[in-house]
């Protein structure tokens, strides 16, 4: 079971800290909670921002209020990045108005919109304004949804009714619920997320939730039997068609795409192993590369070079430098609150 890190964070202006120095540490916070950019006052005076956030395995959802702002993820921000996401801005009050890739998204309270962490965009935000935002890695949405990138509906705001309404529903929710209770919740739901976020997806594009179409039904059947063995070093792509009924060549046609079921297997090892090594710094690369079903730790360190640009060790030592970066009072601690001044903490 996924054991949430859970936290809320305060960051004001005051007396003695000037506006731009309040604003550097909520770069910082939403750097860590949504994506790395760069975060702009949008008036003069006294700033104030309020975040929440529970972050699971698979995904992460923040409840965020804040004065008025303007943010900037830039072709360098992107280029940077190690992981890729599935942004979804669920508007509670005030207005975002957010470009990216030509398309310009004004979200209001009661519209859902879709964003490309991979991709450049420019948001402005009106005073006070107060939305959920739900973070997942694009490949996983992805291949739940059973779509190719090009096909996500993103930068447009979309009316949160029907079965889209039930689903922003649960996501803001979940970013509503007080610390205490986001464990039982996560007993629960936290395993249909990535399926919910990918049913959003197909239902704004005006596709059936997670239509089980034969290929669709027996692609899902593929990767959620690798979801569940992929830390046996001895699975393989044979094995994986066996498992699940169909022949080698049936295996590859459903996972055409996706760059094949080896791709697929590849790609969830590497999932674990990021987790793995932002959670449990200290463990051994050759215990990483065991936990993760490779079966040698040359081809954990290839594997993981091609799907990161990074060495297994060179993203650990940028995991501790993003860390080291915030200051104590800055983080959000697990399975607590903490309230800050920016950069006084709370007794």
């Amino acid at each position: 079971m996924e054991q949430p890190v859970v936290g809320a964070i305060e960051v004001s202006s005051s007396p003695t800290l000037a506006p731009q120095r309040a604003f550097e540490q909520w770069e910082a916070v939403m750097a860590d909670a949504v994506a790395p950019s760069v975060i702009e006052p949008l008036a003069e005076g006294p700033w104030r921002g309020h975040l929440s956030s529970a972050q699971f395995d698979s995904f992460a959802v923040s409840r965020m209020q804040a004065s008025a702002q303007r943010a900037l993820r830039t072709g360098r921000h992107v280029a940077r990045s190690n992981e890729e996401f599935l942004l979804v801005n669920i508007m509670l009050e005030g207005t975002n108005w957010t470009e990216q890739g030509g398309r310009i998204a004004v979200s209001t309270p009661g519209t859902i919109t879709f964003f490309d962490s991979g991709l450049p965009l420019e948001s402005h935000t009106s005073n006070n304004s107060v939305s959920a935002m739900v973070r997942a890695p694009m490949q996983l949405v992805l291949d739940h949804a059973g779509l190719n990138r090009d096909q996500l509906p993103t930068a447009a705001a979309i009316p949160a009714t029907g079965g889209l309404g039930v689903i922003a529903g649960f996501f803001r929710g979940l970013a509503e619920l007080p610390t205490g209770e986001v464990d039982n919740a996560v007993a629960v739901l936290a395993s249909d997320a990535p399926g919910m976020l990918a049913s959003a997806v197909l239902l704004t594009i005006g596709k059936p939730a997670l239509s089980y179409s034969d290929t669709q039904t027996l692609r899902q059947q593929v990767i959620s039997h690798v979801r569940k063995h992929f830390m046996n070093p001895e699975l393989t792509v044979d094995e994986i068609a066996r498992a699940c009924l169909i022949s080698r060549r049936t295996l590859y046609r459903v996972c055409d795409g996706f760059g094949g079921p080896g791709s697929i297997l590849r790609r969830i090892r590497i999932e674990h192993a990021r987790r793995l090594l932002r959670s449990d710094p200290r463990r051994a690369l050759t215990g990483v590369a065991a936990a993760c079903g490779f079966s040698t730790d040359r081809h954990f360190y290839r594997a993981f070079k091609e799907e990161t640009g990074l060495t297994p060790g060179q993203f650990r030592d940028q995991q501790h430098c993003k860390t080291s970066v915030l200051h104590d009072s800055d983080r959000i601690e697990p399975a607590e609150n903490k309230t800050i001044l920016a950069g006084n903490a709370a007794p």
